[in-house]
């Protein structure tokens, strides 16, 4: 017999977690589409040169592409995606023409990568993406992080903070200090900051380019440093920033597009109290040319990021001459349901309806059949048992499912054209409901285990 065991980093995933993370996709569709968002769809396997070219992804990501060989074909020709973005600046340089400018999509889907496993983080895994190509204005930049905010409160997260910088400012302390050609090794290490600490990005400054560092000397490493670790808050801080850093274009221009985007998010109703600068904050890809968000939910920040992305204004550069300016990002589902869970707020139940409806020995099984189609016809989803075991059996199925309510008519019921209303929550019955208020009782049962707190 063959071991029915997956692969290491893959998953099955059981209906009490397919349910609840059924409910927050739903959730992020509906909340993209509000802003105008529209679908699209791209393969899961892209050709080669496609993901791997200048620019595309950092050489960490390269190195954990999937290799994907039919027989008799060509090695190191295709692959699978590893994000969504870099489809989508293939897809828009091919469309643009019917598309349109500015274009606003959204797209959710598995991507895949060769990482080592760990809590939260999966060899293919689920991405949900939004971006805005055509655009240089400021207000897409603050969209996204608005979409983001919107997005995570659908899903019932309220205590989250969107961490922004522009990578600008990081590109002006650098061109400053004559180390354009080392910004990729650079950044790099700023984005480990909060994993390996600040000695920890020190030492991969200093550490000599041959070994994987960027062999900076000891002086303009405490000056990279110190902007990561000075530079963190409020918007106060970009007043301290200005002064220590603003004689430079870059800079500049980076600090005044953070000012704004807080100016508008501010206008659009979003409490500041979620929102923070890091001046360090670099994100690993190497595409990104301006503004940058990561999204952690507070006290769970082990998890690192659930929604993260920025600016990317040359990507699309890979695959056509003409200029073609986004900016995007990607909430992970998986990584936010694996938090939710442990964190014992995930709503998990083994069925998408509320009601079961009772296959009574005895009675006709058209009852039933007829019964549940009212209710559908009502709004409210209801199942069929599909045998007629003991009552008992049933309500010990409907229960383990996570029904609320079960609709019961045994033989004497259908003679006298009524039926009985049974939770499954608290075990309450009420006998000899005419039929003819099947619907209305059935809606008001649950909107009062709603309000209860154990309503769908």
């Amino acid at each position: 017999m063959i071991d029915p065991r997956v692969a290491s980093g893959l998953r099955d995933l059981p209906p009490s977690v397919m349910i609840p993370r059924e409910r927050i996709l739903a959730g992020f569709r509906e909340t993209f589409a509000s802003f105008g968002f529209v679908p699209i769809e791209t393969p899961h396997i892209e050709r080669m040169e496609v993901l791997t070219g200048k620019g595309a992804g950092s050489d960490e990501v390269l190195r954990q592409i999937f290799e994907v060989t039919n027989k008799g074909g060509t090695p190191g020709e295709l692959a699978l995606r590893f994000d969504l973005t870099v489809p989508l600046a293939r897809f828009v340089a091919k469309h643009i023409d019917e598309l349109g400018i500015p274009f606003k999509r959204y797209a959710i889907g598995s991507v895949f990568r060769g990482e080592r496993p760990a809590k939260g983080r999966f060899r293919e895994f689920t991405q949900c993406d939004f971006d805005t190509i055509g655009t240089e204005s400021v207000l897409a930049d603050a969209e996204t992080a608005q979409v983001i905010h919107a997005a995570l409160t659908t899903a019932g997260v309220s205590d989250f903070t969107i961490t922004l910088n522009d990578r600008r400012v990081l590109t002006g302390l650098l061109d400053s200090l004559g180390l354009e050609s080392r910004s990729g090794s650079v950044l790099r290490a700023l984005d480990k900051l909060d994993k390996i600490g600040a000695d920890g990005v020190r030492d991969e400054l200093t550490k000599a380019a041959e070994v994987g560092g960027a062999g900076l000397p000891v002086d303009q490493c405490e000056q990279i440093v110190e902007l990561a670790v000075r530079f963190r808050g409020g918007e106060e801080i970009l007043d301290d920033a200005m002064k220590a850093l603003g004689a430079n274009s870059l800079v500049e221009k980076g600090i005044a597009n953070l000012r704004m985007v807080l100016e508008i998010l501010a206008a659009a109703g979003v409490s500041p109290d979620q929102f923070r600068i890091n001046l360090g904050l670099a994100r690993g890809l190497d595409y990104y040319t301006g503004i940058v968000f990561e999204t952690t939910v507070n006290g769970w920040e082990k998890f690192g990021s659930v929604a993260s992305g920025g600016r990317y204004d040359n990507l699309a550069s890979l695959f056509t001459p003409r200029r073609l300016p986004g900016v995007g990002a990607s909430i992970g589902l998986d990584r936010l349901l694996a938090l939710l869970d442990e964190a014992g707020r995930l709503k998990s139940s083994a069925t998408t309806v509320p009601v079961l409806v009772a296959n009574f020995p005895g009675t006709d099984p058209a009852v039933p059949v007829k019964l549940a189609a009212r209710l559908r016809a009502a709004g409210i989803g209801a199942e069929v048992f599909p045998d007629a075991i003991s009552i008992g059996k049933q309500m010990g199925y409907g229960s383990k499912r996570g029904h609320k309510l079960a609709v019961i008519v045994g033989p004497d019921e259908q003679a006298n054209r009524v039926f009985n209303l049974r939770s499954l929550i608290t075990r309450q019955e009420d006998k000899g409901l005419d039929l003819s208020v099947l619907e209305d009782s059935v809606e008001s049962a649950l909107e009062i285990l709603k309000q209860e707190g154990a309503g769908p």
